[in-house]
């Protein structure tokens, strides 16, 4: 972690604000990139910051990640991916596409499945991310033939 923290009400309220995209239009990024734009809470002045990562041997191997922009806490993340294994601090094993979920004990290191996500739709998985993400007002997706 980075030294800051917050509790889990903190936590929690930040992930229920609704949030606005600052951009109208988001570009997929191609493989081996990754693309990033700031959302702002519709209530709050605070700005988070969702980055997009795009794998550059597996096209189907992404991270989806949004982070509170002045301290860099990572709040939500989205680990596509059919053979990833992740190991919680519990010694748990998660196989398979995850969800990251701040908690206030364990930072972003925690994993849960990521059930009904299929790893080749990126459109509708990025869009699944914004709505757990609460980002009411989204970028348009654009995106080329061979991006995706």
């Amino acid at each position: 972690m980075n030294g800051y923290t917050l509790t889990q009400t903190e936590a929690e309220e930040l992930l229920k604000l609704a949030k606005l995209s600052l951009i109208s239009i988001l570009d997929f990024p191609e493989a081996g990139q990754s693309k990033e734009f700031d959302v702002i809470g519709d209530t709050s002045d605070t700005v988070f910051t969702v980055l997009i990562y795009r794998g550059k041997i597996k096209l189907t191997k992404y991270n989806i990640g949004a982070r509170i922009k002045k301290n860099s806490i990572v709040l939500l993340e989205l680990h596509i991916n059919p053979s990833n294994v992740h190991y919680n601090p519990d010694g748990s094993k998660i196989v398979g596409s995850h969800w990251h979920i701040y908690t206030e004990k364990y930072g972003k290191q925690l994993a849960f499945p990521a059930e009904n996500v299929k790893d080749e739709n990126y459109i509708i998985n990025t869009l699944a991310f914004l709505d757990r993400f609460n980002v009411i007002k989204k970028p348009e997706i654009q995106y080329s033939m061979d991006s995706i």
